[in-house]
């Protein structure tokens, strides 16, 4: 992560990494959600939270459970557990030893679909799971998230969006600038393109605007946190030991449960 980029992050809260998945890597994740497209379930509770200018004509869709599909369509996730693009960023974002926390899943918005009312821990109570200090002219994050993107987001679409630089905010958030109905200019959409990936704090206030393009948003979400925090209430021992021996060793750090670096927990080299 260069001194640019570590800027921007302080900064803004969020870094897109341009290319960060090849076109034969895009084209896999892709095949892999269509032939798992009866997986995929609707929200049946409505995201928008009440808000007008975040209502839509129908909710997202998505489902989890992908390092366990079946192969050859795993093999397409899997690799994103410990992605070489990946790595140097979450490594100086999380530290050395970071692991993954919410599994991967896939979230889908289509032509008219909703929104999501916008969130974070931004404001003056710590939050000690999500969070964001520097120390010493180091970084340090709580809960982040690493959203893998299989399809263009043009300006106009919606999708995802943040307010840049609200991780450092120290007042509570108005209402309506979550609802999007105020200071609707310091909400950013995020345009991307496929195979791109942006990575940024939990605490950074985030949502997503309603979907307005012919083509669907496909998005790939990866939650991870610091080597000693775990924010869900499980770990991912079941699963090492289901797919553990399928997995490079790189593959297999991130899996760890959350416990101390000095007790001799693995890290990848980046």
């Amino acid at each position: 992560m260069t001194d640019e980029e570590k800027y921007f992050f302080d900064l803004c809260g969020y870094i897109i990494v341009r290319d960060a998945l090849s076109p034969i890597e895009v084209q896999q994740l892709n095949a892999a959600i269509d032939a798992h497209e009866h997986l995929l379930q609707e929200y049946h509770e409505t995201l928008a939270g009440g808000a007008k200018n975040l209502k839509g004509e129908c909710s997202r869709r998505g489902f989890g459970g992908l390092l366990t599909l079946e192969s050859p369509w795993c093999d397409a996730f899997r690799s994103l557990l410990a992605h070489p693009r990946i790595n140097p960023y979450l490594d100086v974002i999380l530290g050395k030893g970071f692991r993954l926390d919410h599994t991967h899943s896939v979230i889908v918005q289509e032509k008219g679909c909703e929104g999501h009312i916008l969130h974070g821990s931004t404001g003056p109570a710590f939050d000690p799971n999500q969070y964001y200090i520097v120390r010493d002219g180091r970084m340090h994050n709580g809960l982040s998230v690493v959203t893998w993107q299989t399809h263009d987001v043009n300006p106009g679409d919606g999708g995802f969006c943040l307010v840049p630089g609200s991780h450092k905010g120290n007042f509570s958030v108005p209402d309506g600038l979550r609802r999007n109905e105020l200071f609707k200019e310091l909400i950013k959409p995020m345009e991307m393109k496929a195979g791109d990936a942006v990575i940024f704090t939990e605490a950074v206030l985030h949502g997503t605007l309603p979907w307005t393009s012919v083509h669907p948003r496909r998005s790939i979400l990866a939650r991870y946190t610091a080597a000693n925090l775990s924010y869900v209430n499980y770990g991912h021992g079941k699963l090492l030991e289901e797919i553990g021996e399928q997995l490079t060793p790189d593959q297999r750090t991130v899996l760890e449960p959350a416990y101390h670096l000095r007790l001799q927990r693995p890290t990848i080299d980046v």
